[in-house]
């Protein structure tokens, strides 16, 4: 295993942000035993910046000895109006599809899923209802409605003059999650930041005498179509879905945005960095026909983008090679689903997503 010095600096250089990375050395230093959790909306198929971006953090927050938690958010996917609106279809494919999924994303990584608690919302929330529902209505009492109208660009929504009541819950019971489980480390996506600076702010008025949690916040994956976009999973082409084929990576791959020598609005390059090169213990290979050059090996990021940049390397060599790795690199999320119990999970959710 690496040192603990090396999976922390990692974490604080290759996340997106840590709200602090003072406090979060200090605990993590302190011998106390942490928790962490991450919480998602049951909303469709898993891709790879929600599946594999994800278990990259909770594979280094094992190592470094913390409790992880994947809370299955099915009460928020209702409120969001996602799959069929309801809350026991969220449940249901929940803890069916998506735990699949994400636990298959965990042995991909090298993770260790038995080791990670899957926790349903709505069946945490009927332990104590009246302590859960209290959080929430002090958190609510102590931020304003402008603030939750602004961090609901979590839901996928902007702020608008007139929403329905139950969406300005959403951000409110976020928050609330965290505290009701007395979560050490909350860790989600850059687009749920707003959420987590409420629940900084409100920490004191809910757990006084306690440490204000640490936010983790991972890089959101830009679209292979669109430098400037989010993966969307209405959008195919804009995102890799972790059991997709290997023709189907490579020909996603093979048409993403990946303009010669622009290392800055390049969707494929950035994959290379915050997936390929999160923790690569081998070389990156491009592989080249000798009259173009024959191949080249990167031990880090920052050689593959200095010689992108250069026109070293062209973009359909490392389309083919970042296909390659990331064929590789699913291969367990595919073998998981072939498992037939499995794979009727899958078909599950296909049912529901085609009949909206």
């Amino acid at each position: 295993m690496q040192k603990r010095d090396e999976i922390i600096k990692r974490l604080l250089e290759q996340t997106a942000e840590v709200i602090t990375p003072e406090e979060f050395t200090a605990r993590l230093e302190s011998g106390e035993a942490l928790t962490h959790y991450i919480g998602f909306e049951i909303s469709g198929y898993v891709h790879i910046g929600q599946g594999i971006m994800s278990a990259l953090v909770i594979k280094d927050l094992q190592d470094l000895g913390v409790k992880c938690t994947v809370w299955l958010a099915d009460w928020h996917t209702a409120i969001n109006d996602k799959l069929d609106g309801t809350k026991e279809t969220a449940a249901r494919i929940g803890q069916g599809y998506f735990k699949e999924a994400i636990t298959a994303c965990l042995q991909a990584v090298g993770a260790d899923p038995d080791k990670v608690a899957f926790k349903l919302a709505s069946e945490q929330y009927a332990e104590d209802p009246m302590e859960y529902w209290g959080i929430v209505v002090t958190g609510l009492n102590n931020t304003t409605q402008s603030r939750l109208m602004r961090s609901m660009s979590i839901m996928g929504r902007e702020a608008s003059g007139e929403v329905e009541g139950a969406k300005l819950l959403y951000p409110a019971m976020q928050v609330a999650d965290v505290f009701y489980q007395s979560v050490d480390i909350a860790h989600a996506g850059m687009d749920q930041r707003k959420a987590y600076a409420i629940m900084r702010d409100v920490a004191e008025k809910i757990t006084p005498d306690q440490s204000k949690p640490i936010v983790l916040l991972h890089h959101l994956l830009p679209a292979l179509d669109d430098p400037e976009g989010k993966m969307s999973k209405s959008k195919p082409g804009s995102a890799l879905f972790v059991h997709d084929s290997p023709e189907e990576i490579k020909t996603k791959i093979n048409k993403a945005f990946c303009p010669e020598k622009d290392i800055v609005k390049n969707p494929v390059l950035n994959w290379t960095k915050l997936i390929l090169f999160w923790d690569r213990p081998v070389p990156l290979v491009i592989e080249r026909e000798e009259k173009h050059g024959g191949n080249r090996e990167f031990t880090t990021y920052q050689e593959l983008e200095a010689a992108y940049a250069a026109g070293e390397v062209h973009p359909l060599d490392l389309k083919a090679a970042v296909a390659r790795e990331l064929i590789a690199l699913l291969a367990p999320v595919r073998k998981h689903f072939v498992r037939s119990d499995i794979a009727a999970k899958k078909e599950e959710l296909d049912k529901v997503l085609e009949s909206r």
